[in-house]
């Protein structure tokens, strides 16, 4: 079984070069996922449009999704309006209505070749939940039809539901197919890290990794996690959730479904495969990232018979009150764009972003601008769970200070060198990978991912290879042991 993402297998593709030069711009995105390249699509006919990435373009989160254009995304709609009110979750409906919409048109008008399939989305419960029935009756209110159904498929479950007019896609060759729509006329760079900003007057400079700096005069930042702490201190708005998913030889069916009980996980088709994905956790709730890949394994044993082929992970981020933030940073910074936090939906919040942003860049008015507001007020809901969310990762953060001697697998271990916490990885050779246990980004201590062997962050989900080098930020620094960040 491979660890790797089933999107990867078989791309061919043509290879962006690194930025190895200072350069000017009008506009500057950064990052080159789902949420980027639809920015750059919506802003291709702007002037001296700049994207950046990296590693290359789609590989980061997009490629460890599910794939799902569904607006039936789990108990969203009572939480949001548990969080805020009725209107409020009804507006966020619609945009995820909407962002299919503009992931079709996008497909036709392009002619872009992912794989695009009809697939009914089903929403069901293994228990007695009264969550489903509320699901149920907000979308009556909203006049969106559904039925009552049974679930097509051999595992338990309690009460389903079925909503039609939904789509499940490749979602890396959608995002190198607008890649090469753009990239006549957007400046594209690959393995090329933004690592800090500058403010002087009215233009943002940002260095990266190689040494050179790019000056633009509006940033849009669409990386997984914001690379920068200030302004805007982003690390406390957030919340990261990690899941896990697998790939199976199995025929193709034309459905998607995905429970809401405790350990949620979901089920989609691609071709001749099926994907299984969930049992996610708040990162900081469990540091044994094997144990709990074993658990979607597992479950996947129990009914079906064709063994896992690809197992992958993958990092969400949350918002508190349920809503991604699509925004500009704040009034200070009007010229500073953001998308983060899709709570698990990228697919549809990525594209929707790439829209509400360009339209902020343009002046133009766009009907979901106050919906995805970073500045949006406070509620009981929100306050809560950004008290809960920061107080794990305080707890995380303290643990892993405490615990220097932890032997992780008996291949692994924390030791000191010249006064540094070093990790130490021995492989099956016997040879042995030394690294700094030090997050760059909030000085949090590593632990080490058996499941992929990697030394990871328990806090805010940067992850390295066992030799040091940044796999996934927030950090934009490796932690080879030669290097002192």
């Amino acid at each position: 079984m491979k660890q790797k993402s089933i999107w990867t297998n078989e791309i061919n593709e043509k290879i962006y070069p690194e930025l190895k030069e200072n350069i000017n711009c009008e506009i500057l995105i950064i990052g080159g996922g789902m949420a980027g390249i639809n920015t750059a699509l919506n802003l291709k006919d702007n002037e001296n449009v700049v994207l950046i990435d990296k590693d290359k373009i789609g590989y980061g989160v997009t490629s460890h999704t599910t794939g799902k254009l569904t607006y039936l995304q789990g108990t969203v709609y009572t939480d949001i309006q548990k969080a805020h009110d009725f209107n409020t979750a009804k507006r966020y409906l619609e945009s995820q209505k909407d962002a299919i919409k503009m992931v079709l048109d996008n497909i036709k008008k392009y002619n872009i070749d992912c794989d695009l399939e009809k697939s009914d989305s089903y929403l069901f419960t293994t228990e007695e939940d009264k969550r489903l029935n509320n699901e149920r009756d907000f979308l009556s209110k909203t006049d969106t039809k559904f039925e009552d159904a049974k679930l097509p498929v051999d595992i338990p479950y309690k009460d389903a539901i079925k909503v039609e007019d939904t789509y499940v896609f490749h979602p890396l060759k959608y995002v190198i197919g607008i890649k090469e729509i753009i990239k006549d006329k957007v400046k594209i760079y690959e393995n090329t890290t933004a690592i800090d900003m500058d403010i002087k007057k009215d233009k943002y400079i940002i260095k990266t990794k190689n040494g050179n700096t790019i000056t633009s005069n509006k940033v849009i930042i669409t990386t997984h996690y914001p690379f920068f702490v200030l302004p805007g201190l982003m690390p406390v708005k957030l919340g990261l959730n990690q899941s896990y998913a697998l790939a199976a030889k199995h025929k193709n069916e034309k459905w998607n479904a995905i429970n809401i009980d405790k350990e949620i996980y979901s089920v989609r088709f691609y071709k001749d495969n099926i994907i299984v994905g969930g049992f996610s956790h708040d990162l900081s709730d469990n540091i044994d990232y094997k144990k709990e890949e074993d658990k979607l394994i597992n479950f996947y044993n129990n009914y079906f018979k064709d063994k896992p082929e690809e197992v992958w992970l993958t990092h969400d981020l949350k918002s508190h009150d349920h809503i991604p933030i699509i925004s500009r940073l704040n009034k200070n910074h009007p010229n500073i764009f953001i998308a983060t936090a899709f709570n698990k939906w990228g697919m549809t919040n990525g594209v929707l972003a790439g829209k509400i942003i360009a339209d902020l860049v343009n002046n133009v008015e766009n009907k979901y601008e106050t919906l995805f507001k970073l500045d949006r007020p406070f509620s009981v809901e929100k306050t809560k769970n950004f008290i809960t969310s920061n107080f794990k990762i305080g707890k995380t953060y303290i643990e892993t200070k405490l615990d220097k001697n932890k032997d992780f697998y008996n291949k692994t271990y924390i030791t000191n060198i010249d006064d540094h916490p070093c990790g130490v990885y021995i492989d099956e050779k016997g040879k042995k990978h030394v690294v700094r246990n030090t997050c760059p980004h909030f000085k949090c201590s590593l632990i080490f991912n058996n499941a992929d062997k990697t030394w990871d962050c328990p806090c805010h989900g940067s992850r390295f290879d066992i030799d040091g080098n940044l796999i996934e930020g927030p950090s934009v620094f490796d932690i080879k042991l030669k290097e002192d960040k």
